[in-house]
């Protein structure tokens, strides 16, 4: 992040759920990635933020899975579905679905089964979903590297373990860093999140 960047966020409240989503979900907000985790924590001040989540996306092609709710936070899967239903669909995602024991690929059964493992893994700190990984938009080679190297011998890290296609990842990393400084600046300057959606849509369109 640039340091221009870093000073802006410095000065954004950080409790607000328009900069955790700028933080956290600037590839999803601007098309360029199916799918983003968010991280909701609860305090005196973030009562509600949950339900705050799921209102803000309720009249958009956005859509709000959680994934584990405790006292403290919330983790949601936020995801479009026609781009991650496309991704899932490649063969060798689909491939790598069926050895986490998923046979269809209907996002309801998905989400059955993947909440019922973050939840003990949240739980427990066992076993962990690596086919979470999958939903985000991670490459299958890199999912299934990281699991047979016990998440060493990688060739690069960035936003995951890479144990494939560098190039192509380096590409992805930098668009992703992109998106996620440019939707900063927005943020801090006013713009809404709704507003945000639109203004993807035109950068993927331009």
């Amino acid at each position: 992040m640039s340091r221009e960047v870093l000073e802006i966020v410095e000065r954004m409240d950080k409790k607000e759920l328009k900069t955790q989503l700028a933080l956290q979900c600037a590839p999803l907000l601007t098309g360029i990635k199916p799918s983003n985790l968010l991280t909701v924590t609860f305090g005196n001040a973030a009562r509600g933020r949950a339900e705050a989540v799921e209102e803000l996306f309720r009249d958009t092609d956005i859509t709000v899975h959680t994934l584990c709710r405790t006292k403290h936070r919330a983790i949601f899967l936020l995801f479009r579905e026609t781009e991650l239903l496309a991704y899932l669909n490649e063969e060798e995602v689909k491939g790598a679905m069926r050895l986490f024991g998923y046979q269809t690929l209907r996002l309801i059964d998905i989400f059955e089964k993947l909440c019922a493992r973050y939840q003990k893994y949240m739980k427990d700190r066992t076993s962990f979903p690596h086919e979470l990984g999958l939903l985000l938009g991670y490459p299958a080679e890199d999912v299934l590297g990281f699991i047979q190297n016990e998440g060493r011998n990688y060739l690069y890290s960035g936003y995951w373990k890479v144990y494939g296609d560098v190039k192509a990842a380096k590409t992805t990393f930098h668009r992703y860093s992109e998106a996620r400084e440019n939707v900063i600046r927005l943020v801090s300057s006013g713009m809404e999140i709704t507003e945000l959606l639109l203004y993807g849509r035109l950068l993927q369109t331009a």
